[in-house]
């Protein structure tokens, strides 16, 4: 991998990191006035199968039609059936590809979760090439999920943690797959993670016997950020593992930030959409005035999924925005922390790789 611990002092990385960070968050501002993303070739997808969480709306409904678009085998794995049958029409009227189809799955349920991989099972065709690990949300309540878990915790990362680790140990992802996962520029924004604090039970102590009241502005950040950071560490630490496997050696798993989208997430009423105080009217005004549209957001998403660049051994298990790779936080290269985290992951979702 183009950063590693081992390569770089931490001053070094440090810096390069916070160049990315800069970087990233100038592109907020002048993306809507620079040339647009665009692919420079559409693959034929053909007898390709994706999965694509998250896909009845904003980048994940774009990054399905896009992939069904190129003939790809679309599931799109959603919460909510009704909103994911609409998308479903929408996608096979404007591409002409009947292979997409509608499957319900709530990430912040590990029985949803079951329940999805329990019915993959049945299925005829089964094996997976692309894998978008897209499905997320930002709450401004303090909750929990039947699993015990913070909510943001679960849907945003551990839900995806089960769903990729159950379809490997079935032997479901095919040897030359991709993982994406769509993580944020928020990323950075984390404090270190550890075992201890990766799951902010110590964030959502202070809210014990009010679970479902409103958040601050700052536990909100907080907690949407340690979860999209998690995405990014979690990317780095399953390459490593898929690496050293025989059979999963050729897979590519990678993590992105899709960029400012002008997406649901802004108006959500259980979320962003009801977040009061000046700081969260800043955080909605920028998103709002600066933020792409869905189509371009999904442009990195897809290139990720396609492209034969992102494949390459020297290039996977990295941070990717606007198709370029960016570097991530020095503590995030910490092999032993990585192996910390990896361990309290698979704890949390019962499984690890077999």
């Amino acid at each position: 991998m183009p950063y590693s611990s081992d390569a770089h002092f931490h001053f070094v990385s440090s810096l390069l990191s916070s160049i990315s960070f800069t970087r990233t968050n100038l592109d907020n501002f002048l993306i809507p006035f620079s040339p647009e993303l665009a692919l420079t070739r559409s693959p034929d997808l053909h007898d390709k199968v994706a999965i694509v969480t998250g896909a009845n709306s904003g980048v994940g409904f774009e990054t399905a039609k896009s992939l069904a678009g190129m003939g790809a085998h679309v599931v799109l794995a959603c919460r909510n059936a009704a909103k994911g049958k609409a998308a479903q029409l929408n996608i096979v009227e404007s591409t002409g590809n009947k292979n997409v189809e509608v499957e319900v799955l709530d990430l912040a349920s590990f029985s949803s979760v079951k329940q999805f991989l329990d019915r993959w099972e049945s299925r005829q065709v089964k094996d997976v090439d692309i894998l978008i690990n897209n499905a997320g949300c930002m709450t401004s309540a303090a909750a929990v999920t039947e699993d015990g878990f913070e909510y943001m915790y679960q849907a945003n990362h551990l839900g995806h943690v089960l769903l990729t680790l159950s379809l490997l140990n079935l032997g479901r992802i095919s040897p030359h797959a991709r993982i994406i996962n769509v993580s944020s520029c928020s990323s950075y924004a984390s404090d270190e993670l550890d075992a201890s604090n990766v799951d902010s039970h110590e964030l959502l102590a202070n809210y014990t016997t009010n679970i479902g009241t409103p958040l601050s502005f700052g536990d909100v950040m907080i907690l949407y950020a340690r979860s999209k950071a998690a995405q990014v560490v979690w990317t780095m630490v399953l390459q490593r593992h898929l690496a050293g496997r025989k059979g999963w050696k050729d897979i590519s798993v990678h993590a992105c930030h899709p960029g400012t989208v002008k997406s649901s997430l802004w108006t959500q009423p259980d979320g962003v959409g009801s977040m009061v105080g000046q700081m969260a009217d800043i955080f909605r005004m920028v998103g709002n005035t600066f933020g792409i549209p869905n189509q371009q957001g999904a442009v990195n998403l897809v290139w990720l999924a396609t492209h034969p660049e992102p494949a390459c051994p020297e290039m996977r298990g990295l941070y990717w925005d606007r198709l370029q790779w960016r570097w991530v936080r020095p503590w995030m290269l910490d092999i032993k922390r990585q192996d910390e985290l990896w361990g309290k992951w698979c704890g949390n979702v019962g499984i690890t790789l077999r």
